[in-house]
């Protein structure tokens, strides 16, 4: 299960619909590739410009873009912003020359994205932008004004986690332990102060419990809660893959991800390596957790 040593130093690109998306579901995977020298960006395809109940847009998209440059610089990467208005995410030409020309000048080998499932329109059509995307990826004089890779090459792409089970649930063909992590992780969400602090509270009612000026332990403590929420059916689904995969460990923070036929499809050896340390359940195990 340890990652077999590899001379290249791997790009690694999540492609969320907000700022602070990918931070969540792969922050421990930025973290884990920059101690073997990986690259790792972060991308929103909004500019978060309307998730706050009183600072307007053109306000909270600056404030939104420094806590999200915060987050990823903490989490070792950097972030880039494809300035689509908050809640406006669609699948049409403008949208889809964005993804592709973003991805190109990056030149990944491993794309995380949002599966086409989710509460949010948003997420689901960030989703389908990049699968509607991989294959102009490769196509010339689609976008020439942003050069193909000289190779050619398509890069492994892979959704993250989410819970949804219609009309399928993820199937887990990554799981990373995160564990050893997990506190960096935690304090490069909490970077993101207008959302975890104020924004999300408001949303749930609870805007009262939270007083500005918030304390780094407040904000990590908001982050781990929601961190700790979204995962924790992860946690729960999975238990069984995990002892599988870490016997003589214990795991306590996960991400996983699922493969997505429209990128390339990796070796186990290849998945080991953009993935320090996951385990990578065969397909007869993906076979019989799936069945039961």
């Amino acid at each position: 299960m340890n990652s077999e040593n590899s001379e290249k130093k791997h790009r690694i690109m999540g492609i969320g619909a907000h700022p602070d998306d990918i931070e969540i579901v792969a922050g421990g995977l930025s973290l884990l590739g920059k101690k073997l020298g990986y690259t790792f960006k972060f991308v929103s395809v909004t500019n978060g410009n309307v998730g706050h109940h009183i600072i307007p847009p053109d306000e909270l998209s600056k404030i939104r873009l420094k806590e999200a440059q915060n987050a990823a610089k903490a989490l070792g990467g950097e972030f880039e912003s494809l300035n689509v208005d908050d809640g406006y995410v669609f699948v049409n030409k403008e949208q889809t020359e964005k993804v592709v020309r973003v991805i190109r000048e990056f030149d990944p080998d491993l794309l995380i994205t949002h599966r086409p499932y989710s509460y949010h329109r948003d997420h689901r059509y960030t989703g389908v932008l990049v699968m509607d995307a991989s294959y102009m990826l490769v196509v010339p004089h689609y976008c020439p004004d942003a050069p193909i890779s000289p190779s050619r090459q398509m890069p492994v792409i892979c959704y993250a986690y989410d819970d949804f089970i219609k009309p399928y649930p993820l199937e887990p063909h990554v799981i990373l332990d995160i564990t050893n992590v997990y506190d960096k992780k935690i304090k490069g969400i909490s970077h993101h102060t207008s959302q975890i602090m104020e924004w999300i509270p408001w949303t749930v009612r609870r805007e009262d419990e939270f007083s500005s000026p918030f304390s780094e332990k407040d904000k990590e403590s908001a982050a781990s809660l929601i961190e700790t929420t979204y995962f924790s059916t992860a946690i729960t689904r999975y238990r069984s893959l995990i002892k599988k995969g870490y016997p003589e460990k214990k795991v306590k923070n996960i991400e996983v991800y699922e493969i997505c036929e429209y990128g390339k499809i990796p070796s186990k050896k290849e998945l080991q390596e953009l993935f320090p340390g996951a385990f990578i359940p065969s397909k007869k195990q993906l076979k019989t957790f799936m069945d039961n």
